[in-house]
């Protein structure tokens, strides 16, 4: 009789129900522990609130080891209640399958094995009569035996409750936040057990960055890391606009754990990236495609140890990936990238790309005026084709130092198609159109190694700038044209023995207006010219040639030589870094992050075109009224644009808000434009 009671609470804390331990509340409700039924004799009420106790802790093992069978996919379920606290789908199971979750259930199971081999160590006492009372096992015992699980199987016990109802929630990765969250526990008991649990899963999460850090390989085959594999999910058109570096792997911020901060995720994606990369990218029988097999060898140590820490540090992750990411990117920078071939790379995007070869440039203009003008003679409509413009390309490197020149072969012409067109307009790309009426590109053909330092987006900025450069210069070179057919005029033209004051004044005011529009133009060249594009870009270079000089010396192992302390150490990525906000300090140098300086700029060069074509057809002698109206109509709206260009300027200075740039870019600017106060009293009027 209390044998067999002994029996049945054995049996109830294995999670199957009897005669004497029953669901409770019964169907249909949906049951919530095991409970003795009321009518049950014999029983003191302070026993039967410790059996009904016990007996709880054998519901809440049900429901767990019913947990651990849906996740190993099993479907057999005829022992299960009818009633389950939360109801499964089929998706939902899908959805759990994965690594992480598998080693939550491995270490739940270890959990459910040591409380099975209390459960046996009861039993035997019960069979062997191991007790002080006349061969009867008292409930007390039992309540020793698993006092710990009061504890224990409830937490698990709901933390399976809030993985089932969130699914997608705590999928892969995601799962650590929640049992970082239920670590954080005063119980040891309690703390203990999450530890366990805790160190499964990041055994999974550790091969992962192991996989990925020491080999470059990302085996995740149910994507639960925090680096994804795009290469599937880019357009075959999309895949040769962007670079290697960038065209496969990014971050999943969705999957990065809490205790994982942004910087160490980015810093394990450019490792295992600058290890893909290379591998992938280089011929198999080049040498140096891989990290030598010592390093790897240390690397792969370093993340093994950590991997077998029963606590996990976030201090200790950071030093180790802050330790591979430095080797990495140094073998980076000196088996794939010198400094040289970068500097070299950006000597050409400055002599093409931002104009600053002046022969070239010069030569770009004159050809562009020459086809413009030659078209414009035979029909209304410019059309021109690829072809002709990568020609035109070709004619202009002639007697230029572009002939001689290797990296100029690399640069050509595009004419963006229908789709291509029908790309948002911004304020960087509405100069594309100014030079034929219809959008045209500059490009360079990047090649490898040089595209994991130059991306798509990069080139795509530098065309912005040529376009706006372009423009400007165009401008520059027509108003020059003007200046040189006034003083023949003036030269050869007729002359008026007996010049009234209106006919003296109608024929000074073209050489009026042409100078305040050169001065305007002139100001904005070689702001952008000498302030903006030439001292950032000999920052940038310096910082490439001192990571250069730091390698250099290192390889040579000369401990007698060391760095100046001004001379930071860098690496690859933060070289790549460099050049992005270089890129970045030019567009805002030269305005085109600003929809309305760029529009009033785009207006003041199109009213200097206006008035160019003008005075181009001006034969000399007096100025007649309608082209007189003509011009002062012009003057007025150009002196309108540059005003508030002045106004809009001066007030961004003053403020600092709207967009930024190179320090005290605006006021170089200001200076230039102002320095005699002429357009502060200008603005005023």
């Amino acid at each position: 009789t209390r044998i067999t009671m002994l029996h049945e609470l054995l049996l109830a804390l294995s999670g199957l129900s009897g005669e004497l331990f029953v669901p409770s509340p019964p169907q249909p409700e949906t049951a919530t522990t095991f409970k003795i039924p009321p009518d049950f004799p014999f029983l003191h009420e302070a026993e039967k609130t410790s059996l009904e106790r016990l007996a709880t802790l054998g519901f809440y093992y049900r429901r767990i080891v019913l947990f651990l069978d849906r996740q190993r996919g099993r479907k057999d379920c005829s022992v299960e209640p009818k009633s389950t606290v939360h109801s499964v789908t089929e998706e939902d199971t899908i959805i759990l399958r994965g690594s992480y979750i598998h080693a939550f259930c491995n270490a739940l199971n270890e959990i459910l094995a040591d409380f099975q081999k209390t459960i046996i160590e009861c039993e035997i006492k019960i069979l062997n009569k191991e007790d002080n009372m006349g061969g009867v096992v008292p409930v007390s015992q039992f309540v020793s035996a698993f006092g710990d699980y009061y504890i224990i199987l409830p937490h698990l016990h709901q933390l399976i409750i809030e993985i089932e109802k969130n699914p997608s929630n705590y999928f892969g990765s995601r799962i650590l936040n929640l049992i970082i969250d239920r670590c954080n526990t005063g119980v040891p008991e309690l703390r203990t057990i999450m530890l366990r649990v805790l160190q499964a899963c990041h055994e999974v999460m550790y091969k992962h960055i192991t996989s990925w850090m020491v080999y470059g390989h990302l085996q995740d085959p149910f994507g639960e890391f925090f680096i994804k594999d795009e290469t599937s999910k880019i357009h075959l058109k999309d895949q040769f606009n962007q670079t290697r570096w960038h065209r496969y792997f990014v971050i999943d911020e969705s999957f990065i754990p809490n205790h994982i901060p942004h910087d160490v995720a980015k810093s394990i994606l450019f490792v295992g990236r600058a290890i893909a990369t290379v591998r992938n990218a280089a011929k198999p029988h080049e040498k140096n495609n891989t990290l030598s097999n010592s390093l790897s060898s240390l690397h792969l140590q370093h993340l093994l140890q950590l991997s077998s820490r029963p606590i996990f540090r976030q201090i200790e992750l950071e030093n180790v990936v802050s330790i591979i990411r430095d080797n990495v990117a140094r073998w980076l920078w000196q088996v794939v990238l010198t400094g040289d071939k970068i500097v070299e790379c950006l000597e050409a995007f400055r002599k093409y790309f931002l104009l600053g070869q002046s022969d070239f440039a010069l030569s770009l203009v004159e050809q562009f005026e020459k086809l413009t003008t030659s078209r414009s003679m035979t029909s209304r409509i410019l059309i021109v084709r690829e072809q002709e413009l990568n020609s035109l390309l070709v004619r202009t490197s002639v007697g230029t130092s572009a002939e001689s020149d290797p990296a100029f072969e690399k640069f050509r012409f595009k004419l963006p198609t229908v789709i291509d067109q029908k790309i948002t307009t911004t304020p960087s790309n509405i100069f594309d159109s100014v030079i034929l009426g219809v959008p045209l590109r500059l490009e360079y053909d990047i090649g490898w190694p040089l595209d994991l330092f130059v991306t798509a987006e990069d080139l795509d900025k530098y065309g912005n700038i040529f376009s706006f450069l372009l423009s400007l210069r165009r401008t520059q070179f027509r108003l020059q044209k003007v200046w040189t057919h006034l003083a023949m005029i003036r030269k050869f033209g007729s002359v008026d023995n007996k010049p009234s004051d209106d006919k003296n004044y109608r024929t000074l005011m073209p050489w009026k207006i042409r100078a305040s529009m050169m001065f305007f133009v002139d100001c904005l060249w070689g702001h952008i010219q000498m302030d903006i594009i030439e001292s950032n870009f000999r920052t940038l270079v310096n910082r490439i040639n001192i990571s250069s000089t730091h390698y250099r010396r290192q390889r040579e192992n000369d401990e007698k030589t060391h760095i100046n302390e001004s001379e930071t150490f860098r690496d690859f990525e933060d070289i790549r870094i460099g050049h992005a906000t270089y890129l970045g300090d030019l567009l805002r140098g030269c305005l085109l992050e600003s929809r309305t300086c760029s529009e009033t700029i785009k207006t003041s060069l199109n009213i200097c075109d206006q008035v160019c074509g003008l005075l181009e057809r001006w034969n000399g002698g007096v100025i007649d009224d309608e082209k007189f109206s003509q011009i002062t109509q012009l003057d007025n709206e150009f002196r309108k644009q540059v005003s508030f260009l002045f106004r809009t300027l001066s007030g961004i200075n003053k403020t600092g808000d709207g967009f930024g740039g190179p320090p005290r870019h605006l006021d170089q600017l200001l200076l230039r434009m102002d320095y005699s106060k002429w357009f502060s009293v200008w603005s005023a009027q």
